[in-house]
């Protein structure tokens, strides 16, 4: 019972908490300060790591170095922004289908040590990039290139409520490196999300410790390359109604053994970034574990961008949400979600063919 009201209470201050941004509206991460109101002049930012960046008010060539950036710059309609990705998957898959035009983009060879002398040639104002790396950060900024940190090695977040800030501080701050509609899509993005998680924790809020499922990420390559309690799938499978077995460790990314497995024995096994059960229900090791024996082991959609880090992320919420507690969510219309989601924010028209492929983490091709 303890648990219980428990879990009621924290659900209900993610609600209330959401509620009242929604109320105010998602607040811009760029400071008051600027220099000039003219395009010619600066302003300043404050990025995911708390540094105030000054950047040019008319930025009109960024490299999208970091993790989920380039995913994020064409949610925001500003792919003809990028001179330089640091994935290839912009040019690939889903993402090949909703903004062709970025596969023209260059990959940057190395994201994790970037050629400086390149990124200068192609006259980039500003790299999105990671906190992780910070003598590749002073190198650029040598370089006369401002660095925005739009993602953390480590969250430093502990809630739910404070996860779906974070995630709305990301969107927003990305929107206000590149200015113009994308602050707009940027805005739009937040009140989605907040509407999106308040209509599922609503009703995982009251799930008792029993009903709480365990849960196995399979972050990839590998069956045992998991995410940790510092990941944001942790805070997905938490607000679907799942508990994510690894998240005691506080890592972001990491290797287990097969012998924890075991002592975890999950009830439901996610193949996060890896489109084939097989893996796991194929290997004489895991044939004990209940998720297998029960038939209870899924993948997970496949975006424009990974969705355990994208700015689709709360389709994969839902998505769980729906697998964990299916009598809970049985309204809930995951193809209809995604074509509703292309249609808002990539102005794309998924048939229903497309939208189940991408639930099924199947390519464009069915692949």
């Amino acid at each position: 019972m303890e648990k219980k009201m428990k879990r009621k209470i924290v659900g209900m201050m993610l609600v209330v908490a959401m509620v009242a941004t929604l109320a105010t509206g998602c607040s811009s991460n760029s400071t008051a300060k600027t220099s000039n109101s003219t395009k010619t002049g600066t302003h300043t930012v404050v990025d995911l790591a708390g540094r105030e960046v000054t950047i040019p008010n008319d930025v009109t060539k960024v490299a999208t170095l970091c993790g989920p950036s380039y995913e994020t710059a064409i949610m925001l309609g500003a792919a003809d922004q990028v001179v330089m990705t640091g994935n290839k998957m912009g040019a690939t898959g889903w993402a090949n289908v909703i903004c062709p035009e970025f596969a023209n983009i260059p990959v940057s060879e190395n994201a994790m040590a970037p050629n400086v002398e390149e990124l200068v040639s192609k006259g980039t104002q500003v790299v999105l990039y990671w906190d992780a790396y910070p003598d590749v950060i002073k190198a650029l900024e040598d370089a006369g290139i401002a660095v925005v940190v739009t993602q953390l090695d480590k969250t430093g977040v502990n809630t739910d409520a404070d996860f779906l800030k974070l995630k709305e501080k990301e969107v927003t701050l990305v929107g206000d490196v590149f200015g113009g509609d994308a602050v707009e899509k940027a805005q739009k993005w937040c009140e989605y999300a907040e509407k999106t998680t308040t209509s599922i924790t609503s009703k995982t809020a009251n799930l008792t410790a029993n009903e709480i499922p365990s849960v196995y990420y399979v972050r990839g390559p590998e069956a045992l390359s998991i995410h940790g309690g510092q990941s944001y799938t942790n805070y997905l499978v938490d607000m679907a109604g799942g508990s994510l077995v690894s998240k005691a460790d506080d890592e972001l990314l990491y290797t287990t053994t097969m012998e924890q497995v075991v002592q975890w024995n999950p009830e439901y096994i996610f193949m996060g970034r890896v489109n084939n059960i097989e893996l796991i229900t194929q290997d004489p090791a895991w044939s004990s574990i209940q998720a297998v024996k029960n038939g209870k082991v899924y993948v997970n959609l496949k975006g424009v961008g990974v969705a355990d880090y994208s700015t689709d992320c709360f389709l994969l919420m839902e998505q769980i949400a729906k697998t964990l507690h299916p009598d809970l969510f049985k309204d809930l219309n995951m193809t209809e979600e995604i074509k509703s989601y292309y249609n808002d924010f990539y102005n794309y028209k998924l048939t229903d063919e497309q939208a189940n492929l991408i639930l099924t983490f199947k390519t464009p091709e069915g692949k």
